[in-house]
């Protein structure tokens, strides 16, 4: 049998495998590759070529620089500053969490960290401030995901390389400006939807006594100024300058070595290589020509960014965006556009955003993490039930993917791609 419809078949039960028995699907996708080079004759260094050296050191070297960032609690205390600048304004707390999610996601860690830090600080203080925690939470959730195509961020270089390999350019600004542009009006109908304008009558309030910055906290903001700087206008490795960055801190003093390396995501860092060790043998053997030839199939000029968005969309559900999603789908950006006569950017846009707001499922890290936080608040079984929880967060997957459908379908990605 055809090697590359095989691989196709490996890579879709290696994730299946991955979400009913929670295994990671990077490792999966490894041991299928394996045992696909013992079965096809295909070499261990045909194999391992596809292990991309390049994008694990600006993971990790991006990911240890805000694991130090994050344990001497400069990023926390920052976030909790500008909270307290909306002073008695409660209304204004859940645009605040999303101007700190864009900024903390779009300055250099993307959103897989992000996503961990706000519902942790957004979900107490929307509690003391009488407003919902889940939507103030979901809110902030969404400005990380704003932003997560910045250039700066471990998600912007993944995509910018997958699109590179197709002759694509591989600017993801495009990409980003379509991402926020959702994310913002997701914000919107969840605000609606949760009516933040409400406020309960138990608030307690948000003022505390915070620390000042420390010379600590302002030599970590200093060396977060200095990665954005190097990466943007200097043309430095993003991953190199971390690691850079990140032994400063440590030999100044102000960093902890094994914290850092502690919160370095290994699981999401496995999950994207070994992908993308099983996807280079799906893409050389043809697997991906037989991808784009069955989207072809029922795809239009009109329905294809919103088919490709939505199928995106739905793989979310079950796995990871940036380690499943992105490299499984936006391979056949390329191949799509060439066939259909569509824009790639486009397609590629589509792919990322629906990979990315369909993210609030209770199966994925961000709902998870989401109902947790909530669930330990007083109270919570009763003012927030978590069975309703679990449908709420699933609704809001839902309502980004039919808010997808609807920009694709009336062409509203098609403009903004164009503002890169």
């Amino acid at each position: 049998m055809n090697l590359g419809l095989i691989s196709l078949i490996a890579l879709l039960a290696a994730i299946v495998i991955g979400f009913v028995r929670n295994t990671n699907v990077g490792i999966l996708c490894i041991a299928f590759a394996m045992i696909l080079g013992q079965i096809f004759n295909v070499s261990a260094k045909e194999i391992i070529a596809g292990f991309s050296a390049s994008l694990f050191i600006q993971i990790v070297g991006i990911t240890f620089l805000f694991g130090i960032v994050k344990a001497n609690g400069t990023l926390e205390l920052l976030a909790k500053k500008m909270v307290a600048l909306v002073g008695k304004n409660v209304h204004l707390i859940p645009v605040m969490f999303f101007i700190i999610g864009c900024v903390l996601s779009g300055i250099g860690p993307g959103s897989i960290p992000c996503l961990a830090i706000i519902p942790v600080i957004a979900i107490p203080v929307a509690v003391s401030a009488g407003l919902n925690p889940i939507m103030v939470a979901i809110i902030g959730d969404l400005g990380a995901m704003a932003t997560r195509m910045s250039p700066l961020t471990p998600e912007g270089s993944v995509v910018s390389e997958l699109m590179t390999e197709q002759g694509i350019n591989g600017n993801t600004m495009p990409l980003m400006y379509s991402l926020f542009l959702t994310c913002v009006i997701m914000s919107v109908i969840v605000f609606i939807y949760y009516k933040g304008w409400k406020v309960g009558e138990s608030a307690r309030g948000i003022h505390e006594d915070l620390p000042a910055m420390t010379l600590c906290n302002w030599t970590s903001l200093g060396m977060l100024g200095i990665l954005a700087v190097g990466v943007l206008f200097l043309g430095w490795n993003a991953g190199l300058t971390g690691f850079l960055c990140g032994a400063a801190l440590i030999v100044m003093g102000f960093g902890d070595e094994k914290a850092a390396i502690r919160n370095i995501p290994w699981s999401v860092i496995f999950m994207i290589i070994g992908v993308g060790i099983l996807m280079n043998i799906v893409t050389v053997s043809g697997g991906i020509d037989i991808m784009v030839s069955a989207m072809e199939s029922i795809m239009g000029k009109k329905t294809a960014s919103m088919i490709i968005g939505v199928l995106a969309g739905i793989m979310s559900f079950f796995s990871s965006g940036l380690g499943v999603v992105f490299p499984t789908l936006i391979p056949t950006a390329g191949g799509l556009a060439a066939g259909i006569g569509v824009n790639a950017v486009e397609l590629c846009a589509s792919i990322v955003i629906g990979g990315t707001i369909a993210g609030f499922t209770p199966m994925s890290t961000t709902g998870a993490l989401i109902m947790a936080g909530v669930a330990q608040q007083e109270n919570a079984e009763e003012r927030f039930p978590q069975n309703r929880m679990f449908i709420e967060l699933f609704a809001v997957s839902f309502i980004g993917l039919a808010l997808l459908a609807v920009f694709a379908i009336l062409g509203i990605y098609g403009i903004t791609i164009n503002l890169g």
